[in-house]
């Protein structure tokens, strides 16, 4: 998994993923990489959901 590419190339401000409790290290890793996003990890039984959410929103809810 490659999670880094999906942050670099984005449109949106927030991203949602399912991975397994093994890549969750690997995710975190990226947030190294990725410093404009914000991680946020659930553990559920047999998988994780992460959330990014960008720190700065790309675009203003005017539309500028």
């Amino acid at each position: 998994m490659e999670v880094g590419w999906y942050l670099r190339f984005a449109k949106a401000d927030r991203v949602e993923a399912q991975v397994s409790l093994k890549g969750v290290d690997q995710v975190r890793h990226a947030m190294h990489i990725h410093t404009d996003w914000e991680l946020e990890v659930e553990e559920l039984d047999d998988h994780a959901v992460t959330r990014f959410k960008r720190k700065q929103p790309r675009f203003d809810k005017d539309g500028e």
